[in-house]
């Protein structure tokens, strides 16, 4: 685990804090993965460089409101092939997972696969690294119409700010880091 994930799980856990707690924190938790204990002024460096991930209020540090997840809703959708949809709620620390099939000549099914499969934390913290909210709006090929392609959705909710993207073939940076994190918390494909 990165240096500014632990931090984040940190904060996730305790609320905002001033550096030499998270310092000491971190400490707590990296001890047997370090040689030297890392200092505040790393600490300081860290929330510096990563300051679209962390807010500092009088010298408190807490996760930044827009970066906060609260829920995240994403489907792929394949013409005449296997559908799927994640539903998160990181308040609640639950999710589902929904398959179908539309097929024009059977009736669609799907199948609600239990919340036992990943862990949301770990979910949370590839979130961070897939940077959702950098993703633009809409991604679409610019060269004609697609009838039969891979239709995909996502909604992030966050304690400040709702990020919506979507796209048909076209996929943003990270597409593949993030299928592969939802298919790790569900246990099912996601593409």
């Amino acid at each position: 685990m990165r240096v500014y994930e632990t931090i984040l799980s940190i904060l996730e856990k305790n609320g905002p804090l001033p550096i030499p707690e998270i310092c000491y924190e971190v400490n707590q938790v990296l001890t047997s993965h370090r040689e030297k204990p890392i200092l505040p002024s790393h600490i300081k460096s860290i929330v510096t460089r990563k300051k679209d991930l962390f807010h500092v209020n009088r010298g408190s540090i807490s996760i930044h409101p827009d970066k906060y997840p609260f829920s995240l809703i994403a489907t792929q959708e394949g013409f005449g092939r296997i559908s799927y949809q994640v539903r998160v709620n990181f308040v609640k620390n639950n999710f589902a997972s929904l398959e179908w099939k539309n097929q024009d000549d059977c009736h669609p099914f799907s199948t609600i696969h239990p919340a036992n499969s990943g862990n949301l934390e770990d979910f949370k913290r590839e979130l961070y690294t897939v940077n959702i909210w950098d993703w633009e709006p809409s991604y679409r090929k610019e060269d004609g119409i697609i009838l039969d392609g891979n239709y995909w959705s996502l909604k992030l909710k966050t304690m400040g700010k709702i990020y919506q993207s979507e796209g048909i073939e076209c996929f943003p940076p990270n597409w593949e880091k993030f299928c592969t994190a939802v298919e790790k918390l569900t246990g099912t494909p996601f593409r």
